[in-house]
């Protein structure tokens, strides 16, 4: 019992020796690290689902795989893909660099490809669309941005690809000369 006397008064001096302004100040930094513990984990998560996307996407079995990714009725996507993979059956693609922040990220991509097989399907790539295929060694980059809500694809969506590069590569006429590469 005495023991129990003794902490209790050792807590009340405590107490009573304490600034409520200190209390204060350190109960708003441990908040602001709870708030940046949890962003750093929710970026993780971002960052992991994009790679996991991304090499799920690159593999044989890529129809099967990443379902789980996109949100309900993915099929519009799938049949767009399948003809994309039907064009560039050989396509490889190199993440250059990542940024994120909580769930929303801009992944930029390199792809390189060969163009085997004319794309003609009426969604998707419509740069290629008509132009022959004669397997063609292409390469060209993206940049995505998005959001990712509970593993997969969430409702922001954007991509930008060097839709001139492509062309160039494939020698279509009409397309200005002199495009240099940096």
């Amino acid at each position: 019992m005495k023991n129990y006397i003794a902490l209790f008064l050792a807590i009340l001096f405590f107490c009573s020796c304490t600034d409520t302004k200190t209390l204060e100040e350190l109960e708003r930094v441990r908040l602001a690290l709870s708030e940046f513990e949890t962003k750093q984990n929710q970026e993780a998560k971002t960052k992991k689902f994009i790679e996991d996307y991304l090499k799920d996407l690159s593999g044989a079995d890529w129809k099967s795989k990443i379902r789980k990714y996109l949100q309900p009725n993915p099929e519009a996507f799938l049949k767009e893909h399948a003809a994309f993979r039907a064009s560039f059956p050989n396509y490889t693609f190199t993440i250059k660099h990542i940024t994120i922040d909580g769930n929303e990220a801009i992944a930029w991509l390199e792809i390189n490809a060969n163009y085997a097989k004319t794309y003609d399907y009426d969604q998707g790539f419509e740069v290629v669309r008509g132009i022959e295929a004669k397997d063609q060694p292409i390469s060209w980059q993206e940049s995505w941005y998005f959001n990712a809500v509970d593993g997969k694809f969430g409702d922001k969506w954007d991509m930008l690809k060097d839709n001139y590069k492509i062309l160039t590569d494939l020698k279509v006429e009409g397309v200005p000369s002199g495009y240099v590469e940096n």
